[in-house]
């Protein structure tokens, strides 16, 4: 057998920074394997039309991305009423080529968002960045 006599000396704190590297480069690849359902291969992106048809006249069951929940009610006059943690919330709707645009009464800001359906049934609201804006049902 043959015994080694070369050492390596110990470098402060290069424990410390594998840890940190590995830990990193876990959270990296976490990121990386996350997709949103609406990106995933069976999702369908509505046209102006299908969007027009799903909202009006109709009742949305709607959580958002940070897990609250609200219920929009959609005439098809374009008026909407939100009903959520914050009492109701009134504004106006349209479709504005294949978007979803929504202007409230106390943000006159208009928000403009995709609508997918998902394979499940479900569907997503998708903000104009590309954030997962919230998922919903139709009642």
């Amino acid at each position: 057998m043959r015994s080694s006599t070369h050492s390596h000396p110990a470098t402060p704190g290069r424990g410390r920074l594998l840890v940190v590297t590995l830990a990193a480069l876990a959270g990296l690849s976490a990121c990386a394997g996350f997709e949103p359902e609406y990106r995933k291969p069976g999702a369908q992106r509505l046209t102006g039309p299908e969007v027009s048809t799903l909202l009006g006249g109709h009742t949305l069951s709607i959580v958002n991305a940070r897990g609250k929940s609200y219920v929009n009610r959609f005439s098809k006059d374009g008026s909407i009423v939100i009903s959520g943690g914050k009492g109701n919330e009134y504004g106006h709707w349209t479709v504005s080529g294949d978007r979803y645009c929504l202007t409230l009464e106390i943000d006159p800001r208009q928000q403009c968002m995709e609508i997918y359906k998902l394979p499940d049934g479900r569907y997503q609201m998708v903000n104009a960045d590309g954030s997962l804006r919230n998922t919903f049902t139709v009642d």
